[in-house]
């Protein structure tokens, strides 16, 4: 029996594709489009959930919105809770005047994945609103992620 290509991808698990797949989408998007290419099998498994949820996003500009084709990409990692792409919404979101409070929801959702990036600007937006309990908020936020940093500030006051 000839081992072929087609072959040795029927005898894996779909769910151990899907991992591979969204592990290389994690390190890299352009591997992934790259990989898609590559067969039938692996373009309609790269349409799984956690392919979405896993996609990294740095290679693209903070607001992906003059591509359409980017637009509905986006879309589809922030359903299904790609944290980069809920926390570039809560940015583009909370700069604009007229959704603030929707922008501050998806940061906080975003720093509940606990990476320190999306925790530290989630603080500081906190600590910078005008609200006495915004800012004890954001100081106990900052200080369970950074305690050194926190304690050493917030002594000097």
């Amino acid at each position: 029996m000839e081992v072929t290509q087609a072959n040795i991808l029927k005898t894996l698990p779909q769910d151990m594709l899907v991992e591979i797949l969204s592990r290389v989408g994690q390190n890299s998007s352009d591997q992934l489009f790259i990989l898609k290419s590559v067969c039938k099998s692996f373009l309609k498994l790269s349409e799984d959930p956690l392919v979405f949820k896993r996609l990294s996003l740095d290679r693209w500009r903070l607001s992906p919105w003059e591509n359409p084709k980017l637009i509905y990409l986006f879309n589809l990692c922030t359903v299904f809770g790609n944290r980069n792409a809920i926390f570039r919404l809560g940015l583009i979101a909370y700069f604009d005047a007229k959704y603030t409070e929707l922008g501050l929801n998806f940061l906080k959702r975003a720093s509940n994945s606990q990476l320190k990036e999306d925790v530290y600007v989630y603080g500081l937006i906190m600590f910078a609103s005008h609200q006495i309990e915004a800012k004890h908020i954001s100081l106990q936020i900052l200080n369970e992620t950074f305690p050194p940093v926190v304690d050493a500030f917030y002594g000097s006051l």
